[in-house]
């Protein structure tokens, strides 16, 4: 098997392959989160935005390679939704409530959570800009922001023929 690194190159291919080795180094004592409380700041070694389970778990992932004091993930919703269950809530086998939960309860212990919007990108210059007016810069930046359903956008004549296609 070809290493997914040696089949692309350029700035991203660089930033993937660098990830990579974060995930393969080893965690030294000196790294491991201390349960301290950090307050917000400026500056991650690891930004993770969204909240979601792809940017939850990154950041777990990224809390055990450079420790849980770098590692910060920008998220604006008080509540977290399982969303892979949903599948079984239409089947009738789980309740819908069963899928949500605090956001606070899934963030990784000592992980920062900025409790905010991202309104802007600014890779350039490794920084992006919250609704609240804050400029956070990040040495690594993942990307989980998952979807938005806007039902409401989608005229009722096309959800109609989507759903007379379903049946």
């Amino acid at each position: 098997m070809v290493p997914p690194v040696a089949v692309v190159s350029g700035p991203r291919a660089q930033l993937f392959a660098c990830l990579l080795r974060l995930g393969t180094q080893q965690v030294s004592p000196l790294q491991l989160h201390t349960g301290a409380s950090h307050a917000a700041r400026n500056h991650y070694e690891v930004l993770v935005l969204g909240g979601g389970s792809g940017g939850i778990t990154m950041a777990a992932r990224m809390k055990r390679k450079v420790g849980a004091e770098n590692v910060a993930v920008v998220e604006p919703s008080e509540r977290h939704f399982y969303q892979p269950i949903w599948t079984l809530v239409g089947a009738g086998a789980k309740q819908l409530s069963s899928s949500g939960r605090p956001t606070a309860s899934v963030i990784p212990s000592g992980v920062e959570w900025i409790k905010a919007r991202v309104v802007e990108l600014n890779p350039d210059k490794n920084c992006i800009h919250t609704d609240n007016g804050k400029e956070i810069s990040y040495r690594y930046l993942i990307i989980a922001l998952g979807i938005q359903l806007d039902y409401e956008k989608v005229p009722c004549g096309t959800f109609c023929v989507m759903l007379a296609y379903l049946y």
